[in-house]
């Protein structure tokens, strides 16, 4: 079939050339991108994984620690006996650190952690079912060494303080006090000392068992499709748990 209009042909086989052209680009521009969005994708899953961030330091404190309070420095009058159990915590995939005490008349509940976008401490005391008093410090430049935070004052006035310290491995000391005048001095409410209870939970040396969450000392034995891991807390064994492949994946990417 001849053509009467070679001009008009022409401009069709150059309109088609274009079109090729233009496909053969998209093609190319999504290859080299499919390599990033699978980067990113890894990344994003990476971020998501439970890890202590800023709080690593403070993983010599996970572990049980038996406890006596006292209003009244070396009085044995208001003392009492607790129990209280510090584990990791990693809801929303926001880490912190949580003591939880039986038989506890301080509080019922510590936790312990960084506040997103900054490097500030916060520390949440729920008293009660009522009650609860949140406390604001700085991050250590190491630990362990002395932590005081800082609440209030509140609408009485009263300005509450409480401080951290943790003397060599086994010992644990939390001090709490008030003051109601802002030029006066913090007196003490009560304060509570701790004895560690059971082995040591920090990082393990040598061919001792290590947390896959957070590299601490690992006592608690976890499963996953027949092979055996170890965690430190049950904080660590629920994050393990909630997703295996990802806390195990993550813990191989950090080995290698």
């Amino acid at each position: 079939m001849l053509h009467r209009n070679p001009q008009k042909l022409q401009r069709k086989i150059q309109l088609i050339l274009m079109l090729a052209l233009l496909t053969a680009a998209t093609f190319a521009v999504s290859a080299l991108a499919a390599p990033d969005d699978e980067l990113r994708s890894r990344n994003a899953d990476s971020d998501s994984q439970p890890s202590p961030g800023l709080l690593q330091p403070f993983n010599s404190v996970v572990g049980s620690w038996r406890g006596i309070g006292q209003p009244k420095r070396g009085s044995r009058k208001g003392a009492w006996q607790e129990t209280t159990v510090c584990r990791w915590d990693f809801t929303n995939n926001q880490p912190a650190i949580r003591f939880d005490a039986d038989k506890g008349k301080q509080f019922q509940t510590l936790t312990l952690m960084v506040e997103p976008g900054n490097k500030q401490l916060v520390l949440t005391q729920r008293i009660d079912k009522e009650i609860i008093r949140t406390y604001h410090g700085e991050l250590p430049a190491k630990w362990p060494q002395k932590l005081q935070l800082m609440a209030g004052p509140d609408e009485m006035g009263v300005s509450h303080r409480c401080t951290i310290e943790q003397l060599k491995d086994i010992r644990l000391v939390l001090l709490f006090e008030r003051r109601t005048d802002p030029k006066g001095s913090y007196r003490r409410v009560v304060g509570i000392g701790y004895t560690r209870s059971g082995h040591k939970l920090a990082k393990g040396n040598g061919n001792q068992r290590e947390c896959i969450v957070t590299g601490g000392l690992g006592s608690i034995a976890v499963s996953h499709e027949g092979k055996t891991w170890y965690v430190c807390c049950e904080g660590c064994r629920q994050a393990f748990d909630d997703a295996p492949d990802d806390i195990i994946a993550a813990y191989l990417d950090r080995r290698n």
